[in-house]
């Protein structure tokens, strides 16, 4: 019996320990990424912020609290062209959370916002309580937020994590350039593709966008490959600077439900009356930079990092949130930072 009980033990340590090396989805990071924020009397977001770190304060140490740097990043919309804003205008906050602590805003409240409310995307990032403006490194920061937008519908979206490799509470910013690198040194990379999993033609879906490579003015070359129900091949591009959320028919018509009837279609998909026959058009999106330059037309990056998600838009009801896949392949030509 002793013997079977040792066998026992070491089987569940060995799987326990597999299960946390094999372990998959969103962990906690130094570094967190809001795709969409929309703060202002018609809409508003709820941003979370949550310290898991549970080591006790003392009175030589902080223990596991750190300061959490809030960066909005406001866009002003460009009437001529939507997926190019005139400019992106950070507005920051530092907050403070000790061990188990937790931090909910509203933007609305958090933000600068104006008569017409602001939207853009948001980074939180962990820094030294001790010394002034000094990221470090603090791989316990998890979060989410609610987006509600003006015709009152409300879609979830998790933070996109970036855990950093430095030692635990030690500064992240290796080179001094004063940016949030993700090259995987001072912050883990990103992603090279994004994909839309599924996009539903006359859902009124809206994509959002955020380049991470270059300065807010700085262009990125975007190719899409969309395949439709019955693995149609399809592809566009799109050039913007900084951040967008438009509708996926404004990013390319071939998102259209008209243009997507024309194809060849899987006659069974999505068929919404049980009738045997699709009602609706559906298709799938790879999303991938294919280089960033100034506006003057310097080539900065042959591949730009572009991190998002899928959106309601500031009206449209139907097709809720959600944030965009990653390949396992990953960039390290991405960062932030102002």
């Amino acid at each position: 019996m002793k013997f079977a009980s040792m066998s026992l033990v070491a089987s569940l340590a060995i799987s326990l320990l597999s299960s946390d090396v094999m372990a998959q989805g969103r962990k906690p990071g130094s570094l967190l990424f809001y795709p969409v924020h929309r703060s202002g009397a018609t809409y508003f977001t709820v941003v979370n912020v949550t310290n898991t770190n549970l080591t006790p304060k003392t009175l030589t140490s902080f223990g596991g609290s750190t300061n959490v740097h809030f960066n909005y990043v406001n866009v002003t919309r460009n009437p001529a062209n939507a997926f190019r804003p005139l400019a992106c205008t950070v507005f920051d906050r530092l907050e403070f959370l000790t061990p188990a602590d937790t931090i909910s805003v509203m933007t609305g409240c958090h933000n600068a916002t104006t008569a017409g409310g602001q939207e853009g995307y948001l980074v939180v990032y962990a820094e030294d309580p001790s010394l002034f403006s000094t990221a470090w490194s603090h791989n316990d920061l998890i979060g989410s937020e609610l987006v509600i937008n003006a015709s009152g519908a409300a879609y979830a979206l998790n933070a996109v994590p970036f855990s950093s490799p430095v030692a635990f509470h030690k500064a992240t910013d290796l080179n001094n350039n004063g940016h949030r690198d993700m090259n995987g040194t001072e912050y883990s990379e990103a992603p090279d593709v994004l994909y839309v999993d599924s996009f539903v033609a006359l859902a009124g879906s809206q994509l959002c966008l955020t380049n991470l490579t270059g300065a807010d003015s700085d262009i990125n070359s975007v190719y899409f490959s969309v395949w439709n129900d019955n693995e149609y091949p399809l592809s566009a591009t799109l050039d913007f600077n900084c951040w967008f959320d438009q509708p996926l028919t404004a990013v390319s018509p071939l998102f259209a439900e008209a243009f997507l009837k024309s194809l060849p279609n899987d006659p069974s998909e999505l068929d919404i009356n049980c009738d045997g026959r699709n009602d609706l058009e559906v298709g799938w999106a790879a999303i991938q930079s294919v280089g960033v330059r100034t506006v003057g037309g310097l080539r900065i990056a042959s591949d730009g990092a572009l991190l998002g998600s899928i959106t309601a838009g500031p009206s449209t009801l139907l097709n809720g949130g959600h944030l965009l896949w990653e390949s396992v392949r990953t960039q390290g030509n991405g960062g932030w930072g102002h």
